[in-house]
């Protein structure tokens, strides 16, 4: 059963999971155009992401009356942190990753094609109002983002995920990510044994630890593939290729900032980071002076 409003201009749509848990399915024009929709959640009225700014008036439309007490972000990209300032503003309960609240204080800027599909938040300028959302707890989850929280709810064996899976095999990632922490928290996320997965953009998704672990495993080897090519004198754009297949029209679109090659990268970073040998300090003894 699902309810909502949809204008052309942006959709905003409610669909009950189950009993407690409602999905909040947003969408613009220029993000069906391309494919791309986001899904906030709403858990025992606790309401798990704030959508992007173009959807602000429609989505208090539609919660409206869902007895809403606060709003967990996961993280602070546009088209799950985007509306965290209007409500904010409106003395809206909200809790956050300390770093997710210190990003959207700064405002960063945002490229272009995310402008047209998400909009770019408002500053977060008020101060937060914290509220207690138990029973549902906060489980730090970083890789995608350093701030990245996920939202676990015991009873029901029920994880809300924010952008932890995606799909298996992601074949696309932004340069900033790390990869080595996503596949720990893949495998720490899969260790709770969720028996559902609330998923931004894939929805629903059952059989989730499973899913969860067969991802970890593919991030993995893929990873390994991806150092042993670079180790062999590959550039990354070949081994993008190689390893990754052909771009993908999103990471055309974006101009490379979420694209194969852009995976490619944050591998290699990473592991030039973790290969480093530590910086060895000496003293000098008071005679050698």
């Amino acid at each position: 059963m699902s309810r909502g409003n949809s204008t052309g201009r942006v959709s905003v749509v409610l669909e009950a999971v189950e009993p407690g848990v409602t999905r909040v399915r947003l969408s613009s024009w220029s993000g069906r155009f391309v494919g791309y929709e986001v899904s906030a959640y709403i858990v025992d009225g606790v309401l798990i992401d704030t959508g992007f700014p173009r959807v602000a008036s429609d989505l208090l439309d539609a919660i409206e009356g869902m007895k809403v007490r606060g709003a967990i972000v996961t993280h602070w990209h546009e088209d799950h942190a985007g509306n965290a300032a209007m409500l904010a503003d409106r003395g809206f309960p909200l809790v956050m990753h300390a770093s997710c609240e210190s990003t959207l204080r700064a405002r960063p800027a945002i490229r272009p094609y995310r402008r047209v599909v998400w909009g770019r938040p408002d500053r977060l300028v008020a101060p937060l109002r914290a509220f207690d959302p138990a029973p549902l707890e906060l489980v730090p989850l970083p890789g995608h983002t350093v701030d990245h929280t996920g939202v676990w709810d015991a009873r029901r064996r029920i994880l809300v995920s924010g952008d932890l899976y995606l799909g298996v095999k992601v074949r696309v990632a932004h340069r900033s990510e790390s990869p080595g922490r996503l596949v720990a928290s893949l495998r720490a996320a899969a260790a709770l044994e969720p028996r559902l997965l609330l998923d931004a953009h894939r929805g629903p998704v059952t059989d989730a630890a499973s899913k969860l672990r067969a991802k970890a495993k593919w991030l993995e080897e893929t990873r390994r593939e991806i150092m042993s090519r670079s180790e062999a004198g590959d550039t990354p754009r070949a081994i993008a290729r190689r390893v990754l297949g052909r771009e993908l029209l999103v990471g055309i679109l974006s101009a490379g900032e979420y694209s194969a090659l852009a995976f490619v990268d944050a591998v290699l970073r990473e592991g030039a980071a973790t290969s480093r040998p530590p910086l060895v300090r000496t003293s000098v003894a008071p005679s050698d002076r």
